[in-house]
This record gives C-alpha cells, structure tokens and sequence, in this order.
C-alpha cells in the first residue's frame, strides 16, 4: 500500500491494511493514532515550547509596559523636537547664505567703490554749504539796512545769527570759529575718503586677500 501517509510515515507499513483502512475512515481514530507516533510527540512537545516560551515574553511584556509607553512617549517627543530643530536650521541655513552673499568678497568692493563716490560727495557738500554761507555774509554800503537810530545791520554770519557792523570783534571771532569747524569737518570727511580709495585701488591691484576663516 503506497499512499502519502505511508510516505510521510514509514512505520505505519507494518500494520495491516485493515487497520489502516479503519484510520482513514475514523478521523477520531486517526488523530489519537497520529498522537502516538514519536514524530507528532515530537512536534507536539516542540509547540507546546513555544506556547510557553511565547506566554514568557508576553509576561515579561506586561512587566516592562509601562516603561515602554513611556519610551514610546519620549521617542515621539524626540522626535517631534528633531523636526522642529531641523525647521530651525533651515532658517538658520537660509540666513547664514544670506550672509555670506552680503560678504563675498565681490560685494564687499561693489560696497567700498560706493562708500568712495558717497564719501567724495559728502565732503564736497561740506565745502559748498561753507562757500555759500561765506558769500552772504558781505558788506556792501547799499545793500545794509537802515535803523532808526542809523546803525545798519549786516546779512546773516555763518552759524544764521545777525551781528551789527558796528561790533566787527564778535564777527571775526565767528567766522573764525565757523572756518576752524568747517575745516576740521571737512578735513575728517576727506581723510576717510582717502583711507577708502587707497583701498579701493590697492584692491583693484589684487593686494587684498580675504581668509575663509
């Protein structure tokens, strides 16, 4: 009699064929036949292992479970904060570019060759308000005013007060100090006009190395 069982389970050849029939035609018999055999103890003690083993881990499971949501919670507040510090450094990165483009060598001497025609500029405003508020201030016999007690009465002096003709010391002692501050500001305006163009031309001649760090 060659069946699959009988492949699957040589030692059941050396039962009669009656026997066997009556397997087959019991499933009640069969299975406490099954039982008996050593390969299905074998199977049977190996599962009921692992039903043991698994009921172990489930024990040791409810043992650590609150320590595991608490992990879990933690984990996900990690996370959470990870996500928010990489949206952070984004922006950190986006500055940081933005930075670096207003410092590239490039732009820094687009913005000295500016600074220098701003600062020329300046320093000539400087000596074209000191030249017109000096050419107001002349004293020219029709051009005086008359008062009735016939003094007369200049233009305005540097600095937009009126000074009679008549005290010519506070005059001079103004103009004076209106010519030493004009010269000691546009003096100022011009040394830092000077300080940039040497910059700039010993910048256009590649004398100016800029370090990374």
């Amino acid at each position: 009699m060659s069946t699959p069982l009988l492949q699957q389970f040589p030692s059941l050849a050396s039962y009669p064929p009656s026997f066997l029939k009556d397997l087959l035609s019991s499933p009640s018999l069969t299975e406490a036949f099954l039982f008996t055999l050593p390969q299905v103890q074998e199977l049977a003690a190996d599962i009921e292992k692992l039903g043991q083993e698994n009921e172990e881990l489930a024990r040791r499971n409810m043992e650590i479970r609150d320590e595991l949501l608490a992990l879990r919670e933690a984990t996900a507040q990690s996370y959470g904060h990870a996500e928010a510090l990489k949206a952070q450094w984004a922006e950190i990165d986006k500055a940081q570019a933005s930075l670096y483009q207003r410092h590239r060598p490039s732009f820094l001497h687009l913005r000295l060759r500016h600074s220098l025609t701003a600062q020329d500029e300046a320093s000539e405003k400087i000596a074209t308000a000191f030249i017109e508020g000096r050419s107001s201030n002349f004293n020219g016999s029709g051009n005086g005013n008359e008062s009735g007690s016939g003094s007369r009465v200049d233009s305005p002096a540097p600095g937009g007060y009126i000074t009679p003709v008549g005290n010519s010391g506070s005059i001079d002692r103004g103009q004076n100090r209106a010519i030493d501050e004009f010269i000691q500001e546009f003096k100022a305006a011009r040394k830092t006009y000077h300080k940039r163009a040497i910059w700039t031309e010993r910048w256009s001649r590649g004398e100016v190395a800029w370090r990374d760090d």
